[in-house]
């Protein structure tokens, strides 16, 4: 096992170099804490993993309300963009490293996961992914002691989110926070998605937005299912989708989610030909 596994996405996803990215991070969560004035312990986030000029400020909205919250370790569970595989990959690396410092991983619960079906240790989705590695510079910044568990979720048949959960459930404690990676919809010919034409800033704003806030009603709900086939009728490109419905099975029967931000890509650059959706929600944890 390697020591620590370096940042790939430093000086292009977020800021290179120490203090330059911790001014962006603090810059992001400051925003977002004047907006939502105040803390919510969680027992998980659904957080976005673009980069940080895009989907920060949507991501920072979680990450504001974990800010000296008493998590001892944070499972993220993020999508495998770049490596195909049926399960879930698990890395070989005491550590990872970005310019902020240093996260360890929790090696004692990647054991437990080791040891369980459809979960095995496979470090190469790890090189190029950035659903995980985004999420470490807010995270170290509002937990700067936490550990990790890294996670990749690659493809699920329709009878594996609920052992994935189940073996997932046994690190559910009240002192693990689950971080849920993924982006929205995905709009336009650059992603096979047109669901209705490119006309005009207004109506993709307006067609996007209703496709996302029909997911996000199901994610809210904790609705695994309806989600799910909310999904296959509308052919929603939603990256994270297999995180996510797994997040929802484990934590069903709990409490609902809350959304704390939502926008798009085309908010940004005004490019309404192609669009990326993104929003952070919060699951707040039981007493």
């Amino acid at each position: 096992m390697t020591r620590a596994q370096s940042s790939h996405l430093a000086g292009t996803w977020y800021a290179a170099g120490t203090e330059r990215l911790r001014m962006q991070v603090d810059e992001l969560l400051a925003t977002a804490a004047v907006a939502l004035q105040g803390a919510m312990p969680c027992a998980g986030i659904v957080v976005p993993h673009a980069g940080y000029a895009y989907s920060g400020r949507a991501a920072a909205a979680a990450y504001a309300l974990l800010r000296g919250g008493d998590y001892r370790r944070a499972v993220i569970l993020a999508p495998s963009h770049y490596a195909a595989f049926r399960g879930v990959a698990l890395p070989d690396v005491e550590a990872f490293e970005t310019p902020l410092g240093v996260t360890p991983v929790d090696r004692s619960a990647l054991a437990l996961l080791r040891a369980a079906p459809l979960f095995r240790c496979d470090p190469e989705p790890y090189q190029r992914e950035h659903a995980f590695e985004i999420q470490l510079p807010l995270l170290q910044r509002v937990l700067p002691h936490i550990a990790v568990v890294p996670a990749l979720l690659g493809g699920f048949g329709a009878a594996d989110y609920v052992p994935v959960a189940a073996t997932l459930a046994q690190l559910a404690d009240a002192s693990t926070l689950f971080v849920v990676s993924s982006d929205l919809v995905h709009y336009g010919s650059r992603f096979d998605y047109l669901p209705f034409p490119p006309a005009g800033v207004q109506a993709v704003r307006s067609g996007v937005r209703a496709l996302d806030m029909g997911a996000i009603e199901r994610v809210c709900a904790g609705d695994a299912a309806g989600f799910l086939d909310y999904i296959a009728s509308t052919g929603a490109t939603i990256c994270g989708r297999v995180p996510i419905a797994t997040f929802l099975v484990l934590h069903a029967g709990r409490t609902p989610g809350t959304l704390l931000a939502y926008e798009t890509s085309l908010d940004i650059t005004g490019d309404y030909e192609h669009s990326v959706s993104y929003a952070s929600i919060a699951f707040p944890r039981t007493a």
